[in-house]
């Protein structure tokens, strides 16, 4: 279905943007060796990077997908989970 009419979204493409778009979780990674480790700070910095690639990966798999625009949220709460628990990673 998130494929679109054609089906031209594929495994290797879906891998690859949710590959791409793990910057933001990297950055955050390497940025938590100098935030606090008990607080609010960073689990606020971390749902900041989240969103960040969700957005992304949201953007890129809709501009892939026919008719992905209708799916944003489907697409975005899934990549939400991925990029949530990447970040749940490197927090504990």
């Amino acid at each position: 279905m998130l494929a679109g009419r054609t089906g031209n979204l594929d495994l290797h493409t879906c891998t690859s943007v949710v590959g791409y778009c793990l910057l933001p979780v990297v950055i955050f990674s390497a940025l938590s060796l100098f935030l606090p480790v008990d607080g609010v700070i960073r689990l606020s910095v971390a749902a900041v990077f989240v969103l960040w690639a969700t957005r992304a990966s949201a953007g890129l798999v809709v501009s892939f997908a026919d008719g992905g625009d209708e799916h944003r949220g489907l697409i975005a709460y899934a990549s939400f989970l991925i990029y949530t628990l990447f970040s749940l990673l490197v927090i504990f």
